[in-house]
């Protein structure tokens, strides 16, 4: 009867073993995921903030540089760098400086995955559009979209749009393949603001 007690407990913590050795790799993938995904999310809540914040410094005034505010505002995810922003809208850059109409500012391109290169994670684009007429300037007429990189040179019927693309390189393996093999794990997170009311 003893021999028979001790096989059985064997027997349970063998498969207990088991359990263990199959259990602990998933849930591991699932903890690295989670931490992936919510380091994703807070790269997309900064990139929401820059957005606005461009937006806000460009109904301030048509001479309001736009680019600084977008690359200040996400102070704790982007450091506000050449190597973060990129050759074309870094700080101290000539489309990084955005406080004229007359100049290309931003990425002239609108942030396309092409437009990144070598260790730049971030970069912010700005447009014009037109507002449909009538006593409330309503939503932005689907032909009335301007070329990326310039601002409105007035404010009357025109609504500015900053879209700011953070490149996230996922970390763990299943989201790498959520993202796409071919992407190498990357996973471009746009976020964009509009301003209507420009110049008061």
């Amino acid at each position: 009867m003893a021999g028979r007690r001790r096989a059985d407990s064997r027997a349970q913590r063998g498969q207990a073993l088991v359990e263990f050795v199959i259990i602990v790799p998933v849930l591991l993938l699932f903890v690295m995921l989670t931490v992936d995904v919510g380091r994703a999310y807070f790269e997309a809540v900064d990139a929401a903030g820059a957005a606005r914040a461009g937006v806000r410094m460009g109904i301030i005034s048509d001479t309001s540089d736009i680019g600084d505010s977008v690359r200040n505002e996400p102070n704790t995810g982007i450091p506000d760098t050449v190597a973060a922003w990129g050759n074309v809208v870094g700080p101290g850059q000539s489309r990084g400086v955005c406080t004229t109409a007359a100049a290309v500012c931003g990425d002239p391109n609108g942030c396309v995955n092409a437009s990144f290169t070598g260790t730049q994670i971030a970069c912010f684009a700005i447009r014009t559009c037109t507002l449909s007429p009538g006593p409330e300037l309503g939503n932005c007429l689907p032909a009335g979209y301007g070329g990326w990189g310039f601002r409105p040179v007035d404010g009357s019927g025109h609504a500015l749009q900053v879209l700011v693309v953070i490149k996230f390189t996922a970390v763990t393996p299943a989201l790498s393949q959520i993202a796409g093999a071919a992407s190498g794990g990357v996973i471009y997170l746009k976020q964009t603001a509009f301003g209507e009311e420009l110049y008061f």
